[in-house]
Order: structure tokens, then sequence, then C-alpha cells
């Protein structure tokens, strides 16, 4: 389908909110940055329509407004080593970052050391969770991996159950910490450690990011990245996800990891089975291309950039969460990096099935897909994007990634889902019988296309709405 102005869409917002009682929507989400191994500047990228506005707070005091221009991204710099979390202790710190506004946005958190980076995408505070079962990866030789949970109301009660030792507290026995909303914690594990499994528990909702402080991918492969990915919560794992190689990987392609929310689960690349895990235990598949990845029950899919002094050409690692194919939308609003953060090569990677491919337009234009790879009557492939924003869409709902590349650094995230659309236009959420809100013929002409989408905010994944 064809795009229609970011404008048209803001429009069709305010209008639908003079024809319903409810509140103005209210538009948030936190975030944070790791210690990385390199000393490297920390930057916030919020983008939206042009003239959207809101603010950047933290709980020591910091406080910076903002203006999206007509660029469409707003670049925060928050300097070298800006905001990162240090330590390993059970001791709340005021270095997370609350970005609210009351008209759609989205986020990038960026930690740009030199040939140690990656960023992620922020999670809207809407598809925050209450229960979280962390993925990530062992830190290598250079650091081990690293989680923060951030609290978004006073007195949280977080439960914490890591399978080795964190901040002084005994392996696979739950320890507790109460937060404030906006205080967070900080563990990272001794060298090689991996905090994948922990179980995060709260009695409000909470932001979990994990990763590691510079990981090699696999252990055995040189050079380390910085690695950094908010979590999805376990209400949000599914059993159906694709996968696009990423660009520049060469013959070793792709380290996958598969976490289980329930025991005897198993795990399927391509209809063929990669094994059995438990709950918190992961299964971990290297070499992997396009692929489709498919469970029996609840699992989060983790896909990581392997290190270039292996067949990658151009990169390094780099990690990001993949949502389900359940959790896709037919259209994403994205940026890169801008401005001195800027990567040299820029690419959105695709999972389209063959009938929709020639649907699928960038900033309005059509993709050529000729090139891309098919498999099972879905098409994969990556195409340049140059910096700055953008939208992409299709008639149906499509897998798209985001990534770029320097020499020996790279990032790789995801981009919105059906629970945390940000600015993307997300698909309206099933109908509830009981509290129908009828609206005039003349307001549904206007709101047509992505205005009523956009209008009608944030759901979760079918799961949690059914």
């Amino acid at each position: 389908m064809s795009t229609r102005s970011r404008s048209l869409a803001s429009l069709a917002c305010a209008s639908l909110a003079l024809l319903l009682s409810s509140a103005a929507a209210h538009a948030s989400f936190i975030a944070n940055f790791h210690d990385n191994l390199v000393a490297g500047n920390n930057t916030l990228f919020i983008f939206g329509d042009e003239g959207t506005d809101g603010s950047v707070t933290g709980n020591d005091g910091f406080s910076q407004n903002f203006t999206i221009d007509n660029t469409g991204v707003f670049e925060l710099g928050l300097g070298l080593r800006g905001r990162e979390m240090t330590g390993n202790g059970n001791t709340p710190n005021n270095l997370s970052l609350l970005v609210e506004s009351m008209d759609p946005i989205s986020g990038l958190a960026l930690n740009r050391g030199r040939a140690s980076t990656d960023m992620t995408t922020l999670l809207d505070t809407d598809g925050l969770s209450s229960e979280y079962l962390v993925l990530t990866i062992g830190g290598g030789n250079d650091g081990g991996s690293q989680m923060s949970v951030t609290a978004t109301e006073d007195n949280t009660t977080v439960t914490i159950t890591a399978p080795v030792l964190i901040g002084g507290n005994v392996a696979n026995t739950p320890f507790q910490v109460v937060l404030d909303a906006g205080e967070s914690v900080f563990y990272e594990t001794a060298v090689g450690d991996d905090l994948s499994g922990s179980i995060v528990s709260a009695n409000n909702d909470v932001a979990v990011f994990a990763g590691a402080r510079c990981a090699d991918v696999p252990s055995t492969v040189t050079f380390c990245d910085h690695l950094i990915q908010q979590q999805f919560g376990t209400e949000n794992f599914d059993t159906e996800f694709l996968l696009v190689e990423t660009p520049f990987a060469g013959s070793n392609q792709d380290l996958v990891r598969v976490i289980a929310a329930e025991d005897n689960t198993e795990v399927f690349l391509d209809g063929v089975s990669q094994g059995t895990i438990d709950s918190g235990e992961v299964l971990q598949v290297d070499g992997v291309g396009n692929a489709k990845v498919t469970s029996d029950k609840p699992v989060s899919v983790g896909q990581f950039m392997r290190g270039q002094s292996g067949s990658r050409t151009v990169g390094d690692p780099a990690f990001a969460l993949i949502p389900s194919i359940d959790q896709l939308l037919d259209a994403y609003s994205f940026t890169t990096p801008v401005g001195s953060d800027s990567f040299t090569q820029n690419q959105l990677n695709i999972a389209i099935a063959a009938s929709d491919a020639a649907s699928l337009e960038l900033d309005g234009a059509m993709v050529d897909t000729s090139g891309f790879t098919l498999l099972d009557g879905i098409l994969y492939g990556s195409i340049d994007v140059s910096v700055g924003s953008g939208i992409i869409s299709a008639e149906n709902p499509f897998l798209a990634t985001l990534s770029g590349f320097d020499n020996f650094d790279s990032y790789l995230t995801p981009i919105a889902s059906a629970f945390s659309p940000g600015v993307s236009p997300p698909p309206p959420p099933p109908p509830n019988p009981t509290e129908v809100v009828p609206l005039p013929a003349s307001a549904l002409l206007l709101l047509g296309g992505f205005g009523v989408m956009g209008a009608l905010r944030r759901r979760k994944s079918r799961r949690a709405v059914s």
C-alpha cells in the first residue's frame, strides 16, 4: 500500500481525540546505557513527526526538553561514557532517563565506543512487563554479561534469580531489591559468565536491559563488541519467528540463541528439530542464515552477528531480539544514527511474503526485491538506507530490522512490534463488543490508512489481549 504523510497521521490522531472521551495519548520510554569496554559517546535518538515535543528527565535532576525538527530526529548527546551504569551490586542508581511526549515517539540508545558499539530500540512503557527471562550471551575475554532493571513505580519489589554470582548474591538463589520510579540496579558477571536465564519478577512493570561489556561471538572468534538490547517480557514470548541473515556475514552467517519460557520446549529451525530445553534454558545454533525458527511452546529469539575475524567482511558482534510473526507490523517508522554518530552503511533487513513483495515501499517508492532470496514462500534480503529517518511499508505485516556497519563495528536492532509500536503505526486492537465507540463516516474517511492505526495506540501480544 502507499504511504501517507506523517502530518496527515498527526491530524488524524488529533481529530480522533476530539471524538473520544478518553484523555490524550501519552507516549514514553526508558533509556539505559551500560558500561562499555571502550570509552565512547552515548547518544539518545528520539524520532517522530516534525513538531513533536516532550521532555527527557532523570532522577538525579537531569532535564532536557526537545522538539523534533524537519529531519524527524532529535539527537541528545550525553558525552563520553554519559550515564553509563557500572559496578555490580544492589545499590540503586539514578542513571536511567525517562522520555515523555503527548504524541507518538520512538527512541534508540547508542553506545558508540571505537570498534565496540551497539544500539537498542527502546520499548514503549506500555510494552513493559513484570516478568522476564533474560537472554544475552557470555562476555568472552573482555568482561562479563550485563543486566539492568529500572522501576516505573515507587515501592517496586524486584525478585531476581541469576544462574551465576552477581552483586554478592549466590547463583540460583532469589534475592530482592526495592526500587522507586526511575531507580535502577545494574549487574555485571565475572569474565565469561552468562546472565541468560536470569528470572526478573516484580510487583509492577519494570524495564530490563541486557547485553555484555564486550563479547566475542562466538567465544572463539575475535573481536569483541559491546552488546545491549532491551528485553521482551515473557508475556511476549511466542512460537514463530523469521530471521534475515545480516549483511556481510559471509559463509559463517549468524549465531542464534533461543530461551524457553516453559519446560520441555522443542525448538525447530526450518522444520528440523534442534533439541528440547526447559524454562530458562538456552539453545544455541551457529551458522544460521535466512531461516524460520519455530517452537511448540513460547520462546524468545536473539540474533547475534559474529566477529569480523571470521568470514564476516564488515562489522563485528551485535545483538537483536526478534519479534515473532504474530507481532509484526505492516509499516515501520525508523531512523539510523545521525550526525557524528552516523555509520558508513545502514541496512534494513527484510523478510516478507513473496505475494506482498510488490507492495513493499520505502518512503513511498517501490523496493526492488529481485535480489532477495526466496525460501518457502518468504523473500529475505537487505536494502541500503540513507542516514536519517524513513518509513517502510507493505500491504501486510512483515519483518524489518535495522543494522549499521563500520570497520570492526556495527549495530543490530528490531524497529518496532505490535506490543511496542512507538511512532510506527500499530494494528488496531481486537474489538471489544461491550465497548464499541461508533465514529461518524466523515471521521472514518479522515482517519483512513495510517491515521486509524496511529490513533488506536499500543497493544501487547495476542496472548496479552486475548
